[in-house]
Parts: structure tokens; C-alpha cells; sequence
């Protein structure tokens, strides 16, 4: 088992910060990793304990860092979905041009906002035909129709048409940071629902019932949605 740790260029020209866990075969299955909002790729070392323990049975892993997350020296202004759909393309061709990867083999895990990711990214690669959503943040448009994480989704947007952006503030760290007006029509207009909706694999569901953050009646939300 070998891990690396390097970077990808992305589609605009900036560096994805990335960590690689390799397969013990020659040909291996592919694990795609998408972490949380303004979290980790390692999801603290969550993601990691799961790509070595996959690297066992044959299956690489890449675990990428979003714009403005992890070690990305962009902006977090540029985390948006687009943004983030494009690094798991980009971090997705870079793993099939750089390793024998079995096309048969592919699967993706997603955390909290990851999650959404997934089920977005699910939409338009058939091929992926095993997704694990952990806590995933997988409804349709805002949860609570005007909150986005305790904030007023309806202030956000007015000052995001007046500035392009919104000040936030994140508990997670005790930070402000801007959210893009991309990302919050991202959020509204890109419903995961619907890549869950015409999903073929298999899925795993992981989530605590008490979780505040995203609560539990959207891990049954998600659930009827992949029925």
C-alpha cells in the first residue's frame, strides 16, 4: 500500500491538493472522496482510515481538497458546486489516465456537503455503481427552505446581489469567510435528488440520528429518493 501526497492542476489553472492511496493490485477499483464545507480531504483522518482499509482489496482511493479547504491557496469566494464538480472531474481523469484502473470498479463516498457532491456528480457518470453518503447534505435546495448552517438564507442572497458575495460565518472554525452568490444559486438550482433518483448501484446511508447539522429526516429523505 502506498500513499501520496501531491498536487493536480485544476480546470482553472490553480493547484488541487491531493492524497492518493494506492491499490494492492496491479488493476484496482477507483474510490472518489468528497469532504464536508470548509472541512478537510482527509475528513480528519475519516476518509483516510477507509482508502487503507479498501487498499486491501484492491481499490485506489483520491481524497482532493476543495477551493479554499484543506491546503487550496484559492479563495473560499471560489467554492462552488461547479467548482467542486470540476476537481472531482479533473482528480476522476487524472486517476484513469495515471493508473489501470477497472472501469467496473468505480465508487464514491461523500461527507455532509460531499455528500450533495456525490449525488450530483452520480448524475452523470453511470459508471459509478457504489456511493456511501456519511451525513450527507443531499436535499433539494436550502434545509429549512431559508437557512444555510443557522443563517438566514434570505439576508445572505441580498447581500450577495449587492456585493457578490455574502460575510459568513462558519462555527465549525470560529472563522468569516465570503460565500460566493454562485454557490448559493448552485445550492437552490442543483437538485441532488434528482442524480439520486435514477441511481442504479449500491449505497450505504450513514447517519446519526442527532445530528444538528444536517438532520436525520434527510438521511430518510435521501433514502426514499434511491428506492
Amino acid at each position: 500500500m502506498l500513499r501520496i501526497e501531491t498536487q493536480i492542476r485544476s480546470s482553472r489553472d490553480t493547484f488541487i491538493p491531493v492524497t492518493i492511496v494506492e491499490g494492492c493490485n496491479k488493476r484496482n477499483g477507483l474510490l472518489l472522496c468528497a469532504h464536508g464545507f470548509k472541512a478537510n480531504r482527509k475528513e480528519d483522518g475519516r476518509f483516510l482510515t477507509v482508502a487503507e482499509e479498501l487498499a486491501k482489496d484492491g481499490i485506489s482511493s483520491i481524497m482532493m481538497g476543495f477551493p479554499g479547504c484543506d491546503k487550496s491557496k484559492e479563495d473560499f469566494i471560489n467554492y462552488t458546486l461547479k467548482n467542486c464538480l470540476d476537481d472531482i472531474d479533473t482528480c476522476y481523469t487524472y486517476m484513469k489516465e495515471n493508473y489501470e484502473i477497472d472501469p467496473s470498479r468505480i465508487g464514491m463516498i461523500g461527507y455532509s456537503m460531499g455528500g450533495r457532491l456525490t449525488a450530483l456528480y452520480i448524475e452523470n457518470h453511470p459508471e459509478i455503481r457504489c456511493i456511501g453518503l456519511w451525513a450527507a447534505a443531499s436535499y433539494e435546495g436550502f434545509d429549512g427552505e431559508n437557512e444555510f448552517l443557522g443563517e438566514d438564507v434570505r439576508i445572505m442572497k441580498k447581500q450577495a446581489e449587492e456585493l457578490g458575495y455574502c460575510d459568513f460565518y462558519n462555527a465549525f472554525d470560529d472563522t468569516h469567510i465570503r460565500l460566493s452568490k454562485q454557490l448559493l444559486e448552485d445550492m437552490e438550482y442543483r437538485n441532488p435528488l434528482i442524480g439520486l433518483n435514477s441511481y442504479q448501484g449500491s449505497a450505504i446511508i450513514v447517519h446519526g440520528t442527532k445530528d444538528s447539522t444536517v438532520v436525520f429526516e434527510r438521511a430518510k429523505e435521501i433514502y426514499r429518493n434511491l428506492l
